[in-house]
């Protein structure tokens, strides 16, 4: 079923398809980053839905949102267009690579829900597939540009299958990220976990551990995940 999705000043119809509201966006959106925020950069927009949450949480912050895919770029630019905080939100088509190699240290904040069926078949859908498959980008490659782009206290946080955790931070760890949060996700009561929130930093800290479920048994929203995105939803 389609679900309202609210910004304040700008509400997205999913059934209408102006945005794709995905549960793995919206966990991210809502969950990543908990201090203040000047610029926050989100890799792989997509149609802008993280980027628009940011903007909406983070009421001072510059938010840049890059994608390599030209459609989606311009997409999120016209969701961009019609908020409330258009002049805070830029939508860049470029490679997460080229990007890196030209804003060193520039964010506070960096926020990705990005491709992963790296093990998987292509879909025969090219465009899809550049959304969804690591060949363009792959975990290593967004650990060390991830690194390069953070500023000294700067965090960088991302939502990944479970099964693909364990291999990022092995290359988070390279980079010279060290794991500052961590969110395993529970699609349903009684299932097993099949994502994983973390977030990252540059400073050895304790690393806080929490468990989120999405769904009751019965179907209904928990209240967890209610009070987690409830700014967000026009009705859950």
């Amino acid at each position: 079923m389609a679900m309202g999705f609210r910004f304040r000043q700008f509400t997205v119809d999913d059934s209408r398809s102006v945005m794709k509201v995905g549960t793995d966006a919206v966990l991210l959106g809502a969950w990543a980053g908990r201090e203040a925020a000047d610029a926050i950069l989100d890799i792989g927009c997509g149609s802008g839905l993280i980027a628009l949450m940011m903007a909406q949480r983070f009421e001072d912050a510059r938010i840049t949102a890059i994608d390599i895919h030209a459609p989606s770029v311009e997409q999120a630019a016209g969701n961009f267009i019609a908020s409330a905080w258009s002049g805070r939100l830029q939508a860049v088509q470029s490679s997460l690579q080229d990007y890196a190699r030209q804003h060193k240290k520039a964010f506070d904040l960096i926020v990705s829900n990005p491709p992963f069926f790296s093990n998987s078949l292509r879909p025969p859908d090219q465009e899809k597939g550049i959304a969804r498959h690591t060949a363009s980008l792959s975990h290593r490659e967004l650990a060390f540009c991830a690194a390069a782009l953070l500023q000294d206290n700067g965090r960088f946080a991302l939502i990944l299958p479970a099964g693909s955790q364990s291999a990022f931070e092995d290359h988070a760890r390279a980079a010279g990220l060290v794991k500052c949060r961590q969110s395993d996700i529970v699609p349903v009561a009684g299932k097993a976990v099949n994502r994983v929130m973390s977030e990252w930093g540059s400073r050895p800290e304790t690393t806080e551990q929490s468990r989120l479920t999405i769904r009751s048994a019965g179907g209904d929203y928990t209240e967890e995940y209610k009070k987690l995105t409830a700014a967000f939803y026009l009705a859950l």
